[in-house]
């Protein structure tokens, strides 16, 4: 008996992604290079080349990357389009990127920038580009405080919204800051009405402690924080603020000091003479506008 070979024809197929008219890998749609919300659609293409309809197309948001990374003080770098400057003591510890989309501070005792004076610990990166007063702006952004010692500093912040000091003609307190009281988690905004002097020491400033977490931070944790804000001194000013999901701060009233603010994220503290801390930001967004990122 002659044994003729069987001839089995498989039924492959290809999906292939596209971002309008580019095609792309899902798996890489975060490096696409614009910043924003992309939608994609799918068309599935068998072997023989005959392309079937296209999927509905899927909403994803493209995070911005770190791009030109550097970590010496008074440089700058990139996330996404936005320019920000490295204010830290410039020690090999000070600021790392461990990938595209992850910044490490880590701040010792005795560690400042090279404009601070008195008592203070800093290791932030600053976003040169400023915010008017009254621009409705989004912040989206995980953060990650990395275990070691309880935080006992009298005051500790992690992110801000700071006052463009030059137009107020006085140093200031930012008008948005997410805090660490101790081991928790706080939100704190201040106000100053036009005209009056919104410094610390002139007692003109109003500060609300919005929310402190009742429960420790959990160390090791990554915490989704979105932040929607008109920094506004005026019955128009507004703070919304969630925390891995939960909108713990619903704020309406006057906010800021009728400046425009810039962002600010690290760790700047009272300082402490024996505490190392370290936390990671990852995944910074921001939008202006109504719609959250």
């Amino acid at each position: 008996m002659i044994m003729i070979p069987a001839i089995i024809a498989l039924a492959v197929s290809v999906v292939n992604v596209s971002d309008g008219s580019m095609p792309i890998d899902r798996s890489h749609s975060r490096n696409l290079g614009a910043d924003g919300t992309h939608s994609f659609a799918a068309m599935d293409t068998d072997m023989a080349e005959n392309t079937t309809a296209a999927l509905r197309p899927v909403s994803q948001t493209v995070v911005p990357s770190i791009t030109s990374f550097t970590a010496t003080p008074r440089t700058n770098f990139l996330i996404g389009s936005d320019q920000y400057e490295v204010e830290t003591a410039g020690r090999h510890w000070s600021l790392s990127s461990p990938d595209d989309r992850t910044l490490r501070f880590e701040m010792r005792p005795g560690d400042r920038a090279w404009f601070d004076t008195g008592s203070v610990d800093r290791s932030q990166v600053e976003r040169l580009s400023r915010i008017p007063a009254g621009t409705a702006i989004n912040i989206a952004y995980e953060f990650m405080l990395e275990p070691g010692a309880a935080s006992t500093s009298p005051w500790f912040v992690t992110a801000e919204l700071h006052n463009e000091d030059s137009e107020a003609g006085v140093p200031t307190s930012p008008p948005v800051a997410i805090e660490l009281a101790g081991e928790h988690l706080r939100v704190v905004a201040r106000y100053c009405p036009t005209g009056l002097n919104p410094s610390n020491r002139a007692g003109n400033l109003k500060m609300l402690r919005l929310w402190t977490d009742p429960n420790a931070i959990q160390r090791g944790r990554y915490y989704d924080i979105k932040i929607r804000a008109n920094v506004d001194n005026t019955s128009k000013g507004r703070l919304d603020v969630w925390v891995s999901g939960i909108k713990v701060v619903n704020y309406r009233g006057p906010l800021g000091y009728g400046f425009a603010t810039y962002w600010l994220e690290g760790l700047y503290r009272s300082a402490d003479r024996s505490r190392t801390v370290v936390a990671n930001f990852r995944d910074l967004m921001m939008t202006t506008g109504s719609t959250p990122p």
